[in-house]
């Protein structure tokens, strides 16, 4: 809800504004992607099925090359210096 006035006018009205957003397949596997990077245990390749971690590794490449990714035990990490550009190797990565 963009206007705050009006949010707090409803909580004062007892209504509980809410909005719902409904992802694609792929917007999911992208917020998969970018939120998944950034923990300790990675992007599990395992979880996306073949045809996408196909399509990851490939694009991955690069990435890990430069040293920005590990791939290890079917799973893409961040490095240390992978870290510090985490938003373009998602944005690498999306589909």
């Amino acid at each position: 809800m963009a206007n705050n006035a009006v949010y707090i006018k409803s909580v004062q009205d007892g209504i509980l504004p809410a909005e719902k957003e409904v992802l694609t397949k792929e917007q999911q596997l992208n917020e998969y992607i970018m939120t998944s990077l950034r923990t300790m245990e990675g992007l599990d390749l395992n979880y996306v099925g073949k045809e996408a971690s196909d399509q990851l590794l490939s694009s991955a490449k690069k990435f890990v090359d430069r040293g920005s990714l590990l791939y290890e035990n079917s799973k893409l990490k961040l490095t240390k210096e992978g870290k510090l550009l985490a938003d373009g190797i998602a944005a690498g990565l999306f589909f």
